[in-house]
């Protein structure tokens, strides 16, 4: 019996230190990996520069603001943190990463949508994974809302579990990506398809009150910290516009917030693009001409209302 109990022991000793050695590798090599999953918050962990303006949102953000024609108009550095099927709570948690991770940024340019007041949880939650060892305080932001069981925080590998084909390519580094991220940013090489946007009949616009609350102490702090921010619509197809429910409470709500804190408020809701669908992909997604067009646009408008020198 005792024989049996030691040998008990010594597997599993030998299984914890397999399955820490397994999480080590696979944990380094997603940190490495340029994924889209992946190469947003490995460029925030990896990249030393300290960017004069960042962009805050969501998809909507990380496809349509090209930093590189924002830094040739304005003549500054900007870098695009937006996270993909991400509302408010997973926004800010980047954010605030970024700021640890670097100098506060001088300007502050945050998408504000239909969704963006809202809750995320569960998508590609395993974009967080390769953290759980390496930057525990990442972890407890973001568990807050993903609830990780205690078997995934403190077992090493068992949250791997159930992701092979993430694992498998990770370890020969072929995991697929679509196109490049550079800053932050990948413009989308796709055309039209309104295939969901014909499925769809309602749309309610996110304004939940705990968003809501957050979103505010968020913007409490980002601008004692003196850093100034501009509230951006950007871009969306009209015949989503059509479908919303409760479109005037989102703007009323956007307007009330932006009102508390002399935040400036850029609306390309209803610009000629936005009837075009040569600029979109997705009903709520310009594609890389698109991104350009507004881009450009938005950059210009920042300069002519010399929004970089308001207080």
């Amino acid at each position: 019996m005792k024989k049996y109990l030691l040998n008990t022991l010594l597997f599993t000793i030998l299984c914890l230190i397999f399955a820490f050695a397994l999480d080590t590798i696979l944990s380094f090599r997603l940190r490495q990996n340029q994924n889209r999953m992946f190469a947003n918050w490995n460029q925030i962990y990896n990249d030393t520069t300290n960017y004069d303006l960042v962009i805050n949102g969501s998809s909507r953000a990380w496809v349509q603001y090209n930093p590189f024609i924002i830094d040739s108009i304005l003549h500054i550095n900007s870098y695009n943190l937006g996270i993909d099927g991400s509302p408010i709570n997973r926004q800010i948690i980047k954010y605030q990463k970024y700021c640890d991770l670097h100098k506060m940024p001088k300007y502050l340019i945050q998408n504000i949508d239909f969704v963006t007041m809202g809750f995320g949880y569960g998508y590609e939650r395993v974009q967080f994974f390769p953290y759980f060892f390496f930057d525990q305080e990442l972890i407890i932001e973001i568990d807050e809302y993903e609830n990780f069981s205690l078997m995934e925080k403190y077992v090493p590998s068992y949250r791997y579990l159930g992701y092979t084909d993430v694992i498998t390519k990770a370890l020969f580094n072929k995991l697929p990506y679509f196109g490049s991220i550079e800053k932050g940013y990948e413009g989308q090489v796709a055309n039209w398809d309104g295939t969901e946007l014909a499925k769809t009949t309602t749309i309610e616009c996110a304004c939940d009150t705990d968003a809501v609350r957050i979103f505010i102490d968020f913007l409490s702090g980002v601008t004692l910290n003196g850093t100034k921010v501009i509230f951006v619509y950007a871009p969306i197809y009209h015949e989503v516009r059509e479908k919303m429910i409760n479109e005037q409470q989102m703007f009323e709500m956007y307007d009330t917030i932006a009102q508390c804190f002399n935040i400036p408020i850029l609306d390309y809701n209803d610009i000629p693009m936005c009837y075009d669908t040569t600029y979109f992909f997705f009903f709520s997604h310009l594609n890389r001409i698109g991104a350009e067009v507004f881009t450009t646009k938005l950059a210009h408008d920042i300069a002519s209302l010399g929004l970089l020198k308001y207080i």
